[in-house]
């Protein structure tokens, strides 16, 4: 990621964050939900078995990048 990138991120962050001071947040439920989530898609993905655990794997890979998170270097190829 570029450093203009990570000024970019950082500013909206912080943007987000001011604005979020006069709202009753539960931060505590919305990891949990999204976790559970993302957990639930990735659970229905091992129990189909009728892939190979190349294809199993990609699968995550995707699910876990439709949510935004970074896998890394895993799969880009």
């Amino acid at each position: 990621m570029t450093i203009k990138t990570e000024l970019i991120k950082s500013y909206i962050a912080d943007v987000v964050c001011s604005q979020l001071m006069d709202f009753k947040i539960d931060e505590s439920k919305i990891p949990d939900t999204k976790a559970t989530e993302i957990l639930g898609e990735i659970q229905e993905i091992l129990k189909n078995g009728e892939d190979n655990d190349f294809l199993i794997v990609d699968e995550i890979v995707s699910t876990l990048l439709r949510h935004n998170l970074d896998t890394g270097s895993c799969h880009e190829f």
